[in-house]
């Protein structure tokens, strides 16, 4: 059983639902509509004390296949007024008696039913690492939720989990998710996405949604709302500031060159300009985030790991530090 967060009529309404098993897999079947405000039925006797309405646990308990009273009430739980959750919280831990290790087949089972995309998400949401290696290295116990569970419930959890992204992850979550890296040979595809062809990432992003779509969904005519989001999380966010390239910068300079950089870069505001192709115009409109993106486009062509030239490469960064200096007076 699980608690659905549905748009209705441009209303979002809670519905819950349980999976059960068919032909060919996993559906899922409505039990009760809630309403928009699920705390609407929980009563508050005195002091901390809670309860879910006799009336709605007896409709659903008749209803539900498999009827959990602990399971349902803790759906409720994020609904509960907050002081009275805070209080109560101690009390709502209760211990997994029935936890049972899986077995080496039941892993391999468990890994071969998931989808590689919810495996990447999975790992994601847990260790936030772009970078997450093969699949067939992750530990099956991150699935492990996952197991005999509807398309619709495997959605509606990882909703919720992805409130806990900050916004400014979002973008790169949906690259590593949807394992754009993979359709790039760079060394920085992994960690630098902003790195790579902006106009080929996002043609390999909308090929992986609309076979996701079709896989998932049968949907060739229109995107289903369940992947809509990750459009909106890709075209309306930006990557993430990385210092990637900055800590390769550092790393060069103090494995080829035996001295402490001084505190202020050596190069003159009017050659850190020209090294960057900037007017003193264009230079009053700059901010750090086109100036860092110049610079990074810079580092990468000259960068002496990939080729470059060493002084050219010191000069660049020390062009750099010059000019992010100039911009916070």
């Amino acid at each position: 059983m699980y608690l659905a967060r549905i748009k209705k009529e441009n209303q979002i309404t809670y519905i819950l639902r349980e999976s059960v098993q068919k032909e060919e897999g996993f559906g899922f079947r409505d039990i009760c509509d809630l309403g928009p405000c699920p705390g609407a039925w929980i009563d508050y006797p005195g002091g901390n004390a809670w309860y879910l309405s006799p009336e709605l646990e007896s409709r659903v308990s008749k209803a539900a296949r498999n009827f959990d009273p602990d399971r349902f009430e803790d759906l409720f739980r994020p609904f509960i007024r907050p002081a009275v959750r805070r209080a109560t919280e101690t009390f709502s831990r209760r211990s997994s008696s029935g936890f049972k290790r899986m077995g080496k087949k039941e892993k391999q089972a468990l890994a071969l039913s998931v989808h590689d995309f919810d495996k990447r998400r999975a790992h994601y949401l847990k260790f936030g690492n772009m970078d997450q290696g093969s699949l067939e290295n992750m530990p099956a116990v991150l699935f492990k939720n996952l197991k005999d569970k509807s398309r619709d419930e495997i959605e509606q959890g990882f909703m919720a989990r992805e409130k806990c992204i900050r916004p400014r992850d979002l973008k790169s979550y949906v690259y590593t998710v949807f394992d754009l890296q993979r359709f790039f040979k760079s060394f920085m595809a992994r960690q630098m996405p902003h790195a790579m062809d902006q106009d080929r990432v996002e043609t390999f992003f909308i090929k992986e949604l609309c076979l996701l779509n079709q896989d998932f969904f049968c949907l060739t005519d229109h995107l289903h709302d369940y992947l809509i989001r990750y459009a909106i999380m890709f075209y309306d966010h930006t990557y993430g500031d990385t210092v990637l390239l900055d800590d390769m910068a550092r790393d060069f300079m103090f494995r080829r060159r035996n001295f402490t950089p001084p505190p202020k870069p050596l190069v003159p505001l009017s050659e850190a300009r020209k090294i960057f192709g900037l007017s003193l115009e264009g230079m009053k409109t700059m901010d750090k985030k086109t100036l860092t993106r110049k610079f990074r486009k810079l580092a990468r062509k000259h960068h002496p790991d990939k080729g470059g030239d060493h002084e050219k490469f010191v000069e660049i960064n020390e062009a750099y530090q010059a000019l992010l200096e100039k911009l916070k007076d």
